[in-house]
């Protein structure tokens, strides 16, 4: 059992450090430009676009993260797992008075290239999971999220 987990483990880690050579130049430098603290990011690719899991080291200290680029090394947008704490009221408010039945609520916070944060609200209701998007003030928006 031990010997499969350090070989499952180890291989992990290989084809993590495999998948960064192949990452191309113009996505690295965009991230780096991004993230100039980020330390040792992860790299996968699906359906076109380039993932980034990482800690962000920077002055507003964000912690955990993952950045998406498309193909062109443009920055989709970051999202960042918030403990209930450290998410506006007004959305835990607004989400809560909206979805009173809701349970397990988690929020990530969404950065858009371009356009406002949102945070995206993962809850259960009825004993089916749902997801919705908000912005800061709690208001529902569309956002199609492709990840």
């Amino acid at each position: 059992m031990f010997l499969a987990l350090f070989v499952l483990i180890t291989g992990g880690t290989l084809v993590a450090q495999d998948m960064h050579h192949h990452v191309p130049e113009k996505i690295q430098r965009s991230f780096h430009r991004d993230y100039p603290e980020a330390r040792d990011p992860q790299w996968s690719s699906s359906n076109g676009q380039w993932h980034a899991y990482f800690d962000d080291h920077s002055r507003y200290d964000r912690g955990e993260m993952v950045a998406y680029y498309d193909q062109y090394g443009h920055h989709i947008d970051s999202h960042i797992p918030y403990d209930r704490d450290d998410v506006p009221s007004a959305v835990v408010e607004r989400t809560h008075r909206n979805y009173p039945d809701g349970k397990n609520y988690t929020y990530t916070r969404i950065e858009r290239s371009g356009g406002q944060p949102l945070f995206r609200v993962e809850l259960n209701l009825e004993n089916k999971n749902r997801t919705l998007y908000v912005d800061e003030s709690g208001h529902e928006q569309k956002y199609h999220d492709h990840h």
